[in-house]
């Protein structure tokens, strides 16, 4: 596999997801050095951040379009 962005700044939702499916594939297989292991375990907590933040950022876009406030506390009530 290529060499992937050391943040996943550069790459989409759906590109991360690719990353971090073969990531998971990789720890799974048990194949390799514990040093390989960790190193993937790192990069793929690196991607889990990035696309959370990358989700975060679409839900307040989402939000500022349906004309609600970018960050909705719930109250309770029901409408």
């Amino acid at each position: 596999m290529a060499e992937l962005d050391k943040n996943g700044a550069d790459m989409t939702i759906e590109e991360t997801f690719a990353a971090l499916d073969d990531l998971i594939r990789r720890l799974e297989g048990g194949k390799g050095s514990l040093e390989d292991a960790f190193k993937n375990y790192e990069e793929g907590m690196r991607l889990v951040k990035s696309c959370n933040e990358k989700i975060e950022k679409i839900e307040k876009q989402i939000m500022v379009l349906g004309g609600g406030p970018a960050e909705e506390e719930d109250d309770g009530t029901q409408f």
